[in-house]
């Protein structure tokens, strides 16, 4: 299990030897290893420049060996376990990887397009690349009444609609309050990726009574990476805001209690410049 200390005692229990380097406040500079007094700083230094295991090599012979597999930039997740009492050496175990479907679209997305009578809304914290014509249907929470207490209920609402969506071939975009596909209901919306396999654009934004670090997409990464979905974060204190009177004025295909279904005459333009971390969503 996994324990919360500070440096001080893990210095204490001899597990910072092979991680750390230290402040040498004498001579203004940072060296390597726990030899000097001063502030021990988590550089993992030991580990990356002096060889203590061969993390770099390792690393990059799984990569070339997993890209090579599987035909794409991967990620992978890994974990490492230090040999006891400062002997050097360790375990490397390979936890998880997924594969990175990149689009290699050139999309720029400038500061002033974020705004306008056009936008129905903007980020700065978006995951994805490329553009997109052919998004008609919108799903989002309806802000009047949301009561996060409700959140089961509102998993099954999103799954019914994205059934009837996913029948039809139509993608669409879902727009949620707090995390997407949490396990802990009053932080967002406890739903599995087959609840909401239809979206090819998520909006994540929080609220000021529900005021939750966002997941950009952690907790479906795999999917939203693997079918290129566009993912994007959006606090509600930023700058940039839902045009939800414009939201509103849509013509209806479906309601329930806390979710409303719109079908719009002319189809969105999203705009996902990776590069930079932009985004942004305007109607016709």
């Amino acid at each position: 299990y996994l324990i919360n200390v500070k440096l001080q005692d893990a210095e204490k229990d001899e597990v910072l030897e092979n991680l750390v380097s230290t402040y040498d406040p004498q001579n203004d500079r940072i060296v390597i290893g726990m030899t000097n007094r001063g502030p021990r700083l988590l550089t993992f230094a030991p580990i990356l420049d002096l060889g203590e295991i061969p993390l770099n090599d390792i690393i990059r012979y799984l990569l070339k060996l997993c890209e090579e597999t599987m035909g794409h930039q991967v990620e992978m997740e890994f974990a490492i376990t230090l040999n006891a009492d400062g002997e050097p050496g360790g375990h490397f175990g390979l936890l998880q990887v997924r594969p990175m479907f990149v689009s290699r679209a050139i999309v720029k997305v400038d500061q002033e397009d974020l705004d306008g009578p056009q936008v129905l809304l903007a980020s700065e914290d978006v995951l994805g690349n490329g553009a997109m014509n052919n998004i008609s249907n919108v799903v989002y929470l309806k802000r009047a009444g949301f009561d996060e207490k409700e959140s089961h209920l509102i998993a099954s609402e999103l799954e019914v609609i994205n059934h009837s969506l996913v029948a039809e071939g139509a993608q669409y975009l879902l727009i949620v309050f707090g995390r997407l596909g949490t396990t802990d209901p009053p932080f967002g919306i406890p739903v599995n990726w087959w609840q909401i396999s239809g979206a090819k654009v998520i909006v994540e934004a929080s609220l000021p009574e529900m005021n939750v670090e966002l997941s950009q997409g952690s907790h479906f990464f795999h999917n939203v990476i693997s079918s290129q979905v566009g993912y994007f974060s959006l606090k509600h204190f930023s700058k940039h805001k839902i045009d939800w009177e414009w939201m509103n004025q849509q013509p209806t295909k479906k309601e329930s209690p806390f979710v409303r279904h719109v079908k719009l005459t002319s189809p969105l333009q999203v705009k996902i410049d990776g590069a930079h971390g932009r985004g942004v969503i305007c109607h016709g």
